[in-house]
């Protein structure tokens, strides 16, 4: 190594490496900041994403009774917004979807709240094994949007 550095080869690669690695830093991708979901009963729609989904609340800088903010992950949130006049229909192709470490003890919360629950096809209180080995169940909040619930720890 020594006589790298002294030839003055070590120092092109010393910087060369610190060159790509500034390089490959200051190109940023585009990164997921929030969801918003425009909701009938901010009340109803707050418990369910907070009881049943269980997401953790956070404060919301606007205080003005018609927002919800949820994290969802390190710089990511969905954010609730009342004021829709009625819930509407939406196809299950049009989802959120969350992970959850333990499917199972996801299952028994909803079971013993009353919170039904589907695989793919529809079948109630089914769950859809994928192909990959995830497993994963559909519900629909209180404004009718289709939420995953999945077990996949990528």
């Amino acid at each position: 190594m020594k006589n790298y550095l002294q030839s003055g080869l070590g120092l092109f690669i010393i910087i060369f490496l610190i060159s790509v690695n500034s390089t490959a830093q200051s190109v940023k991708k585009p990164s997921l900041n929030h969801i918003a979901i425009y909701v009938v009963d901010l009340e109803k729609s707050t418990a369910f994403y907070r009881d049943i989904i269980g997401l953790e609340t956070m404060d919301e800088p606007f205080k003005d009774g018609h927002h919800s903010w949820f994290k969802v992950g390190p710089h990511a949130q969905v954010h609730i917004i009342s004021g829709a006049e009625a819930p509407t229909t939406h196809n299950k192709n049009t989802h959120l979807c969350f992970s959850v470490p333990v499917m199972n003890d996801f299952l028994a919360n909803l079971r013993s709240k009353n919170v039904s629950y589907e695989n793919w096809a529809g079948t109630p209180n089914a769950v859809t094994n994928r192909v990959d080995g995830v497993k994963q169940v559909w519900l629909k909040d209180p404004d009718g949007y289709w939420i995953e619930i999945n077990d996949d720890q990528f």
